[in-house]
């Protein structure tokens, strides 16, 4: 992106630099003028390449932005984690531990008897 940036400045500028130069050598050497045509052109040209140049600019700042986040985000993380994911995995394992593996499994017993709340 940085690459991208430069050489978009350097051609925008090099770009007016030289209709700048044409329009006076020609004034200067001559009756005449350049057309407005290329001089359109020229100012075309430099402002599509400083448009390119400032979302160059403009993407740089945001990747930056977006990684400083990230790593402070990762940070955050990863102090929770040591602070918490222990205390919760060794309370998880102990409660684990604690179950006794043997345990039967004892069926309901039917109950005999009413079923209604408040019939009758």
């Amino acid at each position: 992106m940085t690459g991208l940036k430069w050489v978009s400045v350097f051609v925008s500028a090099l770009t007016l630099t030289v209709d700048v130069l044409a329009n006076v050598l020609v004034a200067l050497l001559t009756s005449t003028s350049l057309p407005v045509t290329v001089d359109l052109f020229a100012a075309l040209v430099a402002a599509v390449f400083a448009l390119v140049a400032f979302a160059a600019y403009i993407g740089e700042r945001l990747n930056s932005k977006l990684d400083l986040v990230l790593e402070l985000l990762i940070n955050r993380f990863e102090d929770l984690e040591s602070r918490v994911g222990d205390r919760n995995s060794g309370f998880v394992e102990g409660y684990l531990l604690g179950q006794a593996p043997q345990a039967t499994v004892v069926p309901l017993t039917p109950r005999i008897g009413r079923r209604g709340a408040g019939s009758g």
